[in-house]
C-alpha cells in the first residue's frame, strides 16, 4: 500500500511539475534557513558548556554604584589574594587577559631571530587552579608543575607548531614584548571554536608578582581601586553549597577590603553560563539577537507552509475527479487523506534535503561574510544527537502543519460531486482562507522589512554622525617603551614627513572601547566623589591633534608628569558647578595627585552612540603613552604611511610595526549591529521571495476561479487594465489589512530594541511608507505576470472553458 502511494504521488508530482518545483524551491530555502538559524543558536547557546563543571563556576564582577549602576566583569588585582584568604575552601583562580596586540619572538643566545604578532585576546596570565575550573587536555606537563614559577608558559598545540614547527618545544624560550624571556613547561589542545576563554598563551601567575614593572594592562597587583575590564577572577562553588552564603561572604569582603569606599563597589557573582549573553558585562551575543533570529527562522518556516497550503489548495480543483475515482472504486477518506500526506512527505523529504545541503555549504563561509569569527560554527558536529533531533522534528512539523488542511479538504470531497465537477471553491477553503494566509505571510514580511530599515538606518545614523570632534585621517601607533624615547624628538621627526599636519602621544584615544576609570575627588571635600572620572593621559598636544574644543580655560602645561587635568563638560555636571568657569583654578586628586583645573572641554562621544557620555579628566603621563595619534593631511597615504613606518622602526628595530585608523577603530564598535543588519537583510529577502511564491498561488488561484468573469468582462468591452485591475485591487486590500497590523507591531518592537542606545533615530512615518511601498513593488512585480497573462486569454476559450 505503501509503495502504492508514494508511486501516485510521484506521479503526480511529475505530471504538476511547476507545482512541484515552486513548493520544494519555496520549502527547500526555509528549511535551510532554519537549519542556518539552528546551527547560530546551538552554537552561540553552547559557549563554554563543553566544561565539566560549568553549572558551579561563577564570574566575579564588579558593580559601581554612584547615581546609577556602571558593570565591569573586571575586578582589582589584589581580589586573589583576598580569595585566597577568605575562601580557601573553594577553587578560585585569577586570569589577566593580555587583551591587545602582543609580540612574542624566539630567543637564541639573547639574540631574537624570529618576531610573531599576535591578535588578542588570545593571552592570558593564570593560576595553576585555573585548570582545576575549567578542562583542557594537557599532551605534556601538569597545571602546578607547569605554571606555579614564574616566567613560564604553556603552549596549545597549534601555537608550539606555530613557534617550533615538529621541534620539542618544552625547554625552549619565547621572548614577550622583549621585556620577558618565557621558558616553554607545557603543551595543551587547541582551543574550542565556541569559548570566551580562546587562550592559546597560558603565562604563569608568578611571572606578574616577580615582574612588578612589566606592562599587563592594570594598575598594580596591590591596588584595590583600580579595576581592568580584563582582570577576571572565577570561583568554582561545588553543588551542595548555599550560593546566598556566598554572597553574603563576599558583601563582607568588600566591606573589608574596600573600607571607606565599599558604598561605592560591590562584587557580585554571576554563573559563567549566562556571561556569554549578558548586556550589563557586554556578553558577545547578547540574549535578545538570539531571540530575534529564532523568531526570524519560525517566521520562515511558517511562511513556507503557509505558502505550501496555498499552493497545495489551488491544485485542488484540479485533483477533484481524481479524488472521486478513488472514492468510487472504494478508497476511503482516510486512504485519500495518507494519498496527499504522502506527497507532501515526499516534497518535504526532498526539500529537507536540498535544505540541508544548502546549509552545509553555506555555514562555513558566514563567518568571512561577516567578517565575524567565531559567530557561527566551522564544522558541523556530525555526532550532535540535537541536531538529528530538530531535523525529524522539523520534517514531521513541516509535514503535519503544510499537509494536514489540504489533505483533510481533499479527503473530504463527496465522489458525485467531484465526478461531476461540481466542487465549489468555498469546499476547499476557498479565496477567503487564501486571502487570511497571505495577510498572514505578508504581516510577517512587512515586520522584517520594518525591522530592517530602522536596524539600518540606526546603524548609517551611529557610522556618520559627529562623536563631537574630527575623526578623519587619524592613523594610530603602537608605542612599546614610551619611557625610554624622546617624545618630543619622536614627534618633531613625524611633522618632519611630508602629509603630517599634527601628532600627540597618549594612553587612549578620545573615542575608543579601551577605557580607564579612576576615583576622583574634588577641591576641599573631604571624600571622594560617588562617580568615577574617566581618565585619558596625554601630551598637551592631544587637544589639537583632535581638534577638541574648550569651553572655557586653556590647556594643560607641557610636562611628563601630572601638573593639571582638562575635563569635560559633563564633569562639570557632575561635579555640581553652574558653569564651567567656576571649575577653573579648583583641584582635583586623581591617581593620588592634586593638581590644578586648567580648562573645560566640549563633551564628545568617548564611547559610542550606544552609551552616554562620561565624564572626562585629560593629563599628562608620559611613561603611559602607549599610542601616538598621526593626523594625516595628504591624498599620498600609502607614501606618508611608509615614511612612518621606516621611522618607527629606526626607533623600535625591536618589535614589529602596527597601525590602524581611527574610523575603523570606531566602526568596530559597531560590529555586531552591522553583522545582524546583513543577516537581517538576507533573511527578509528570503521570507519575500517565499512570500511571493505564496501570492503568486493566490494569483493563480483568483485566474482559474475568474476565468468565466474575465471573459464576460472582456466581451463587454473591458481592457486588459480594468482586468488587471481586478488582481490589482485584491491585492492592495491583503497588504493594506497586513501593514495595518505589522505597523504598530513593529513600531512596538523596534521602540523597544532601539531603547538599549542612548542615541536613537525616531522611528518615523517615512519608515513605514518605505516599507509598504516595497512591499507593493514586490507584490506588483510578483502577480503582474500571472495577472497579464489571465487578461490576454481569448473571451471565446474562456467562456467556452466552463
Amino acid at each position: 500500500m505503501l509503495k502504492n502511494y508514494i508511486t501516485i504521488a510521484w506521479r503526480n508530482l511529475t505530471r504538476n511539475s511547476l507545482y512541484a518545483l515552486l513548493n520544494v524551491a519555496g520549502l527547500s530555502i526555509g528549511l535551510a534557513c532554519a537549519l542556518i538559524v539552528f546551527w547560530f543558536i546551538r552554537f552561540q547557546t553552547s559557549f563554554d558548556h563543553s566544561h565539566t563543571n560549568i553549572d558551579h563556576i561563577y564570574q566575579i564582577t564588579t558593580e559601581f554604584h554612584s547615581d546609577g549602576i556602571g558593570y565591569s566583569r573586571g575586578v582589582p588585582a589584589p581580589m586573589w589574594k583576598a580569595m585566597e584568604a577568605e575562601f580557601p575552601q573553594y577553587k578560585s583562580s585569577m586570569c589577566f587577559e593580555k587583551y591587545n596586540s602582543f609580540m612574542a619572538a624566539l630567543d637564541n643566545s639573547g639574540k631574537a631571530v624570529k618576531k610573531f604578532k599576535e591578535e588578542g585576546p588570545n593571552m592570558a596570565f593564570v593560576q595553576p587552579e585555573y585548570f582545576s575550573i575549567f578542562d583542557s587536555h594537557w599532551q605534556i606537563g601538569t597545571p602546578k608543575a607547569s605554571l606555579s614559577k614564574p616566567n613560564t608558559i604553556v603552549l596549545s598545540e597549534k601555537m608550539a607548531r606555530k613557534y617550533f614547527g615538529i621541534e620539542n618545544p618544552i625547554g625552549k624560550s619565547i621572548r614577550l614584548e622583549n621585556q620577558l624571556n618565557l621558558e616553554v613547561t607545557g603543551i595543551i589542545d587547541n582551543v574550542s571554536e565556541n569559548t570566551d576563554l580562546p587562550y592559546e598563551f597560558f603565562v604563569s601567575f608568578q611571572t606578574l608578582v616577580a615582574n612588578p614593572k612589566f606592562n599587563y594592562g592594570g594598575s598594580g597587583l596591590d591596588n584595590w581601586s583600580g579595576v581592568n575590564s580584563n582582570t577576571y577572577c572565577f570561583l568554582l562553588i561545588p553543588e551542595n553549597v548555599n550560593i546566598k552564603g556566598v554572597e553574603k561572604q563576599m558583601s563582607a569582603l568588600n566591606k573589608k577590603y574596600h573600607s571607606t569606599d565599599f558604598a561605592f563597589y560591590k562584587h557580585p557573582l554571576i554563573p559563567y553560563s549566562t556571561m556569554h549573553h549578558s548586556e550589563n558585562y557586554n556578553g558577545a551575543m547578547p540574549m535578545k539577537w538570539v531571540w530575534i533570529m529564532s523568531v526570524i527562522g519560525i517566521f520562515l518556516i511558517v511562511t513556507a507552509c503557509f505558502n505550501f497550503i496555498n499552493m497545495a489548495t489551488a491544485q485542488a480543483l484540479r485533483r477533484s475527479k481524481e479524488v472521486g475515482v478513488r472514492k468510487a472504486v472504494g478508497g476511503t477518506r482516510g486512504q485519500v487523506f495518507i494519498q496527499f500526506m504522502t506527497e507532501t512527505a515526499l516534497i518535504t523529504f526532498a526539500a529537507l534535503v536540498i535544505g540541508f545541503a544548502l546549509a552545509f555549504l553555506v555555514v562555513p563561509h558566514i563567518n568571512s561574510w561577516l567578517d565575524q569569527p567565531g559567530t557561527w560554527p566551522v564544522h558541523i558536529n556530525w555526532a550532535d544527537g540535537l541536531l538529528w533531533i530538530f531535523m525529524a522534528s522539523l520534517f514531521l512539523g513541516v509535514v503535519l502543519l503544510a499537509g494536514s488542511y489540504p489533505g483533510g479538504i481533499l479527503a473530504g470531497f463527496r465522489p458525485v460531486l467531484a465526478l461531476k465537477g461540481n466542487i465549489s471553491t468555498r469546499q476547499i477553503g476557498g479565496i477567503s482562507l487564501r486571502r487570511g494566509l497571505i495577510v498572514f505571510q505578508f504581516v510577517l514580511i512587512q515586520l522584517l522589512v520594518i525591522c530592517t530599515l530602522v536596524v539600518n538606518n540606526q546603524v548609517d545614523f551611529m557610522l556618520s554622525q559627529s562623536v563631537g570632534y574630527e575623526t578623519k585621517g587619524i592613523a594610530e601607533l603602537r608605542i612599546p617603551t614610551p619611557d625610554k624615547i624622546n617624545q618630543t624628538t619622536f614627534r618633531q621627526r613625524l611633522l618632519e614627513i611630508p602629509g603630517i599636519s599634527d601628532a600627540s602621544f597618549c594612553l587612549f584615544l578620545p573615542t575608543t572601547n579601551s577605557n580607564n576609570n579612576s576615583n576622583v575627588k574634588f577641591d576641599t571635600r573631604q571624600k571622594d566623589e560617588l562617580w568615577s572620572m574617566n581618565t585619558k593621559n596625554a601630551d598637551d598636544n592631544y587637544v589639537k591633534t583632535f581638534g577638541l574644543q574648550f569651553v572655557a580655560g586653556e590647556n594643560i602645561p607641557k610636562s611628563d608628569t601630572i601638573r593639571g587635568y582638562l575635563i569635560n563638560e559633563k564633569a562639570v555636571e557632575r561635579l555640581g558647578l553652574k558653569n564651567p568657569a567656576d571649575a577653573i583654578g579648583k583641584n582635583l586628586k586623581i591617581w593620588g595627585v592634586t593638581a590644578p583645573i586648567y580648562g573645560v572641554l566640549k563633551n564628545w562621544n568617548n564611547t559610542s552612540f550606544k552609551s552616554g557620555i562620561n565624564p572626562i579628566a585629560v593629563f599628562t603621563y608620559k611613561d603611559y603613552n602607549y599610542t601616538c595619534a598621526v593626523k594625516l593631511s595628504t591624498t599620498n597615504l600609502h607614501q606618508t604611511m611608509k615614511s612612518v613606518e621606516k621611522l618607527w622602526n629606526e626607533y623600535f628595530p625591536d618589535y614589529l610595526y602596527e597601525q590602524s585608523f581611527m574610523d575603523d577603530n570606531i566602526a568596530k564598535s559597531y560590529a555586531l549591529e552591522n553583522m545582524m543588519l546583513k543577516l537581517i537583510r538576507v533573511f527578509s529577502f528570503i521570507a519575500i521571495f517565499i512570500g511571493c511564491l505564496g501570492l503568486y498561488g493566490l494569483v493563480k488561484f483568483m485566474a482559474s476561479q475568474k476565468t468565466k468573469e474575465i471573459g464576460v468582462r472582456k466581451v463587454l468591452g473591458a481592457s486588459i487594465i480594468n482586468i488587471i485591475g481586478l488582481f490589482g485591487k485584491e491585492i492592495s486590500l491583503l497588504i493594506g489589512v497586513a501593514f495595518v497590523i505589522a505597523a504598530p507591531l513593529g513600531w512596538y518592537v523596534m521602540h523597544g530594541w532601539l531603547q538599549d542606545y542612548e542615541y536613537r533615530i525616531p522611528i518615523g512615518a517615512e519608515i513605514m511608507i518605505l516599507a509598504i511601498t516595497i512591499t507593493f513593488v514586490v507584490a506588483a512585480v510578483t502577480a503582474g505576470y500571472e495577472s497579464i497573462k489571465a487578461a490576454l486569454v481569448n473571451p471565446v476559450k474562456s467562456l467556452k472553458s466552463e
